[in-house]
């Protein structure tokens, strides 16, 4: 087969692997933090926009995280067939562009849709593109914890948006937040240029006669392979896990602060560090059930998907008892009153642990759809099952405020625990992922076999 000169040689690519791994984990901080600006900053924003209630805010968060999600899709398809980079850069610039009229003079609920639905579309990109690139960058045996890296990434950007959206708010109006994710989001995109696009299945063990020959796989996506993409019966129902086990993800990451804030009485200030603490432990989670994957994995091909189920079935209770636990305090509390009082500790405690194991869902099917699918469709089959994964948070960003405002009188915890409930159904719909995954996993080898010894007589 003739070589295309536009591509690194293994060897030069294996020195900036781990450049462009930590690169991309700095850009998944500064996204997921643009992604998280508003719940904190609710009751603000519904006061300096003159909207009626929380759910208008949540209907924002909605909006942008469905159109992110379907943007993803045809930014993946482009990146098959072409350079996942290059696209990475252009939807980096493009979302900081639209992120800069928000912080101008005279923004109103309307324009608020607007520019931020809009720079949807540029963050997008991000997921699909970082999953597909971060899994072509590590071997097999690592996928699980690079991944969970990533997630970790994600997850601190997600606090990091917390941080800077509830506890500036109310001293410095919601759009100083805008500002700092715009100075953020600019350096992310200057070090985007100091990256290297991989390899495509670079650690593919059924590419490894391939590579070692000094090839390079450039098979490239066609629709016939989406065909074959459906008939791994893993993927359908991780696309369902992605969506049902993440709606209670997402009502209680967006609406955690607004929770305390509405329900306990704690001030926005103190709601923030307290959850910005307690969901904390999505790190340490997303570490420790990545690095579990990959032991797992490589003597069970049905490991990641057990340890699935393993983390539906413990966040689900852990969580639902944290909405039925009773507590009121003083607006006045501070964050060491409530770290320091036995009572209102246990209740950290059972929202750290929830969340630990909650952290581990999302990481793992992502991991599960890369050893399902082939190099060639990878950023695609990324985006459909993101595309999942953002259909679960926009249900469950949206459901938590409008149950509240409708049926509870404003109050969250009865709401989440119904939306808790979604836990168990999702370990339901992790068994016949544990029935047909191996299959579909030794099923994609073959079809990379083949392919790359194709590749080679040609």
């Amino acid at each position: 087969m003739s070589s295309d000169p536009s591509i690194p040689k293994h060897s030069e690519w294996k020195n900036r692997a781990k450049l462009t791994l930590a690169i991309l984990f700095v850009l998944s901080i500064v996204t997921a933090a643009a992604s998280a600006l508003l719940p904190p900053m609710t009751s603000v924003m519904v006061s300096q926009l003159g909207v009626p209630s929380d759910d208008w805010i949540g209907y924002v968060v909605t909006s942008f995280q469905i159109i992110s999600g379907l943007a993803a899709l045809p930014w993946a398809y482009v990146a098959d067939r072409g350079t996942r980079r290059t696209l990475l850069l252009i939807s980096t610039f493009f979302w900081i562009c639209w992120f800069i009229p928000l912080i101008l003079p005279y923004n109103t609920y309307s324009t608020l849709v607007l520019f931020y639905c809009i720079a949807a579309v540029g963050i997008g990109a991000t997921a699909p593109l970082g999953l597909s690139m971060v899994i072509d960058c590590v071997p097999t045996r690592l996928r699980s914890t690079a991944v969970g890296l990533l997630g970790t990434a994600a997850g601190a950007g997600f606090g990091l948006g917390f941080i800077v959206s509830g506890l500036l708010v109310e001293t410095f109006g919601w759009q100083t937040p805008f500002q700092i994710l715009i100075v953020l989001g600019l350096g992310a995109g200057l070090l985007l240029f100091f990256t290297r696009e991989p390899l495509r299945g670079q650690h593919e063990e059924s590419l490894a006669d391939l590579h070692s020959a000094g090839e390079v796989y450039t098979y490239r996506i066609k629709r016939s392979d989406l065909q074959r993409m459906w008939r791994k019966r893993s993927n359908i129902w991780l696309i369902l896990v992605g969506i049902i086990a993440i709606i209670p993800t997402a009502a209680f990451g967006a609406w955690a602060v607004r929770w305390l804030q509405f329900d306990h009485g704690v001030s926005i200030f103190v709601a923030t560090q307290f959850m910005t603490l307690a969901l904390a432990s999505q790190i340490g989670g997303n570490i420790v059930f990545g690095r579990l994957g990959d032991k797992i994995f490589s003597s069970d091909k049905k490991g990641r998907a057990k340890l699935i189920l393993l983390c539906c079935l413990c966040a689900g209770p852990v969580l639902l008892l944290a909405c039925f636990y009773p507590f009121s305090v003083l607006p006045s509390v501070t964050i060491f009153d409530l770290l320091f009082n036995p009572f209102t500790f246990v209740f950290f405690l059972m929202v750290f642990i929830g969340t630990f194991f909650d952290a581990g869902i999302s990481p793992l099917i992502y991991v599960s759809a890369g050893d399902v699918n082939p190099p060639e469709i990878r950023s695609t089959s990324m985006s459909i099952h993101l595309l999942a994964h953002v259909i679960g948070v926009a249900l469950g960003t949206q459901l938590a405020p409008s149950l509240a405002v409708f049926f509870y009188g404003g109050a969250y915890s009865p709401s989440l625990i119904l939306i808790c409930l979604l836990f168990f159904v999702g370990a339901l719909l992790t068994l016949p992922i544990l029935r047909h995954i191996t299959k579909d996993i030794e099923l994609t080898g073959r079809e990379c076999r083949e392919r790359a010894s194709s590749l080679k007589d040609d």
